[in-house]
């Protein structure tokens, strides 16, 4: 076993490049929205909520790239776990900010994690769909 391990870590750049590829698609569609990134930690790394996007989606986009990012899934694919796991998701409501639904994913590079995009503010599905292209755009 080794006595340290070396990790890739989400950077500035490609955290910023994750919310510059929503932000753009959103504002192509005249909408606002909000969107998050976070490294494999959890930890914000970067953060945009437009004119008039809802203020509560502020909160929810975070959530969702920290939940994303913690458990290495989307957080539509928790949404089933924690319906079927109620002692689980109750503990995990019950601890921190995190968000069960659609809108998160995990952002890896080479096949490893190395954060989480959290999008909020529009419709579920297309939260889901803006995610899963930001998260895939630094490649997989």
């Amino acid at each position: 076993m080794d006595d340290v391990v070396t990790r890739r870590e989400l950077g500035l750049g490609g955290a910023r490049r994750i919310v510059s590829m929503v932000v753009d698609a959103a504002a192509a569609e005249g909408v606002a929205l909000t969107v998050a990134v976070v490294d494999a930690a959890g930890t914000l790394v970067a953060f945009e909520r437009m004119d008039g996007a809802p203020r509560f989606s502020a909160q929810l986009a975070v959530a969702k790239a920290r939940t994303a990012a913690t458990f290495g899934n989307a957080t539509s694919e928790m949404e089933a776990t924690m319906r079927e796991r109620a002692v689980f998701a109750n503990t995990f409501a019950n601890q921190g900010d995190w968000y069960f639904g659609r809108g998160g994913f995990p952002v890896r590079v080479g096949g490893e994690l190395v954060g989480g995009v959290g999008v909020s503010g529009e419709t579920a599905e297309r939260e889901e769909e803006l995610a899963r292209r930001a998260a895939g755009s630094l490649g997989s």
